[in-house]
């Protein structure tokens, strides 16, 4: 019973000390000001989901009709699975440090820092990873596309 008794006492006096213990949260004044946002700019990911658009409509439009729209349809699957996963770490990446900016122009990004999981790298670094594969991609396509409908 004593013993019971001294680890309610102990829990108690605990939690009075953690409480206490706290600083006082100070709100921010207009005079401090914020350090620069090092989040990815909705341009960079509106430049790779506007490549993969530019392609899916250039391949409706080639191949439409017949026994291609099926082959179409598994196409625009994966397009679609694609604009998921960036539209996905677009949200997950977003700058959420209380002691920064929140945004910034587009200038601003590419000029800027980036914040990735293995440190920082410059913002113009951060558009060639995200557009560059889906810009070749919807060039390459689209030649391949203008290839096929020439020949046909």
């Amino acid at each position: 019973m004593n013993q019971m008794h001294y680890q309610r006492s102990f829990v108690a006096e605990r939690r009075i000390a953690a409480v206490e213990a706290l600083p006082p949260r100070q709100a921010k004044t207009q005079s401090q000001a914020l350090l620069p946002a090092t989040g990815v700019h909705p341009g960079a990911i509106d430049v790779a989901l506007g490549a993969s658009a530019t392609l899916l409509v250039a391949a409706w439009a080639g191949f439409a009709g017949g026994e291609t729209s099926l082959v179409l349809v598994v196409v625009t699957v994966i397009v679609l699975a694609f604009f998921g996963c960036l539209v996905g770490g677009g949200m997950m990446g977003r700058n959420m440090t209380p002691d920064r900016r929140q945004d910034r122009s587009f200038a601003e990004f590419l000029r800027g820092d980036v914040d990735i999981e293995t440190g920082r790298i410059s913002g113009r670094e951060a558009l060639m990873q995200i557009a560059a594969l889906p810009v070749t991609l919807a060039a390459g396509g689209i030649a391949i596309i203008a290839i096929a409908l020439w020949t046909a």
